[in-house]
C-alpha cells in the first residue's frame, strides 16, 4: 500500500475573515427549530430539502438526510451525522454517501470537525472511499486527512 505524506503552509487569512466565516455556518444552523423531522428557520419557513430523521436537533448522534425532489422521501444513499456540537469546545460532524452504481458500487465516509467555533483553533477532514464490489474495487478505495492548524 503506497503512503504519502506533505504539509504544505498556507498563507493566513485575517483571523476575523475566519471566524466569520465559521459563524455564517454555526449560527444559521443554532437559529433552526425542529418540529417533527421538519427544520424551521427562524422567520418559520421550512428549511428546504433536509430532514432530521433521528435524534435531537443538533444533538449528538442527530442524523439528517437530504430529501429526493422525485418522491419527497428522505434519502437513504446520505446521511449527515452530528457527532459533537458545542461552540465553545468541538463540533463534529460525520457524512456517509453510498453510491449504488452496479459497475462500482462504493462508500464515501466523510468526518470533519472544529476545535471552538467561538475562537477557532485547529480543524481536521477525513474521508475513506471504500469500494464494495465491481470490477478492480481494490484499486479504487482509499482515505485522506487534512489537520489545519488555525492558531498559527
Amino acid at each position: 500500500m503506497a503512503r504519502f505524506r506533505h504539509t504544505v503552509t498556507l498563507t493566513p487569512v485575517p483571523r476575523r475573515w475566519l471566524e466569520s466565516c465559521v459563524a455564517a455556518l454555526h449560527d444559521p444552523a443554532e437559529g433552526t427549530d425542529a418540529e417533527g423531522a421538519r427544520l424551521r428557520l427562524p422567520d418559520g419557513r421550512q428549511v428546504p430539502g433536509l430532514v432530521l430523521v433521528r435524534g435531537r436537533h443538533l444533538g449528538p448522534g442527530a442524523q439528517y438526510r437530504p430529501v429526493r425532489d422525485q418522491d419527497g422521501e428522505p434519502d437513504a444513499d446520505q446521511c449527515l451525522t452530528v457527532v459533537s456540537w458545542d461552540r465553545r469546545r468541538k463540533t463534529a460532524l460525520e457524512v456517509v454517501t453510498l453510491d449504488g452504481d452496479p459497475a462500482h458500487p462504493a462508500r464515501l465516509v466523510c468526518a470533519l470537525g472544529l476545535t471552538s467555533a467561538e475562537r477557532p483553533r485547529e480543524a481536521w477532514l477525513s474521508a475513506t472511499l471504500r469500494p464494495s464490489g465491481g470490477r478492480r474495487a481494490e484499486y479504487l478505495g482509499g482515505t485522506g486527512r487534512l489537520h489545519l492548524d488555525l492558531g498559527r
